[in-house]
């Protein structure tokens, strides 16, 4: 009954939701994940980054992709499943697309 029962209620389940993806393979930060071990392929934003980078790897380490973001309120890529690695610094928490 308390007035901000139904804000918190809300907020717990956005919890919930993030436990979830990350489970799934489809919430993550910064480092390098392999493609379908560690994260699922697929199409992800974040927001409000400042100096962020990633690139996309093929199996031998080399570069498919990649972006440098000196600042932007939203950064988008895809993650396709013949990447081997996907790997991000400085870019925050990555979410689906959905």
């Amino acid at each position: 009954k308390h007035p901000h029962a139904a804000k918190w209620r809300a907020a717990v389940k956005r919890g919930e939701a993030d436990i979830e993806l990350a489970a799934q393979g489809r919430l993550f930060g910064s480092g390098t994940f392999l493609v379908g071990e560690e994260i699922r392929p697929g199409t992800y934003f974040t927001t409000d980054v400042e100096d962020c980078y990633w690139e996309r790897q093929n199996k031998s380490g080399e570069i498919i992709d990649n972006n440098f973001i000196i600042s932007a309120r939203r950064v988008q890529v895809t993650i396709r499943s013949s990447d081997y690695a996907f790997h991000s610094e400085r870019c925050g928490e990555w979410r689906p697309v959905r």
